[in-house]
């Protein structure tokens, strides 16, 4: 039997300026961001109840919100990339599930979001 484990982070909303149009780098917009992230399934946080014994989600939640916040991208596309680059370099992590999805205003008909998934694994 092969052991798998995951951390889940669904539906985290977050503010930014992400955009190809010059509106969306001034008015900003809204993020929504769901992860998948394989982490190592032998890690003894499972068996110790302890946090430092396994991968703590909430650095997790740090990376997502400094690659959304703290910098500016045209497209999903290149945000998606990066969130997935950055979550990576946490240890026992080995691979991210990433989507990100933008609230979008003015198509018509109106979607609530759009935007982009990415699975990225360790080489």
């Amino acid at each position: 039997m092969t052991n798998c484990a995951q951390i889940i982070i669904k539906d985290l909303i977050l503010f930014g300026y992400h955009g190809v149009y010059p509106e969306e780098s001034t008015r900003g917009t809204q993020f929504k961001l769901s992860l998948i992230a394989d982490i190592d399934p032998d890690l003894h946080g499972f068996y110790t109840d302890e946090i430092g014994d396994t991968v703590n989600y909430e650095m997790i939640v740090e990376r997502l919100q400094m690659c959304v916040t703290k910098r500016r991208y045209n497209l999903v596309e290149r945000l998606c990339q990066v969130i997935a680059e950055s979550v990576l370099e946490l240890p026992n992590i080995d691979a991210v599930d990433i989507t990100v999805e933008k609230r979008i205003e003015g198509l018509t008909p109106e979607p609530q979001w759009i935007g982009v998934r990415r699975v990225v694994r360790k080489d």
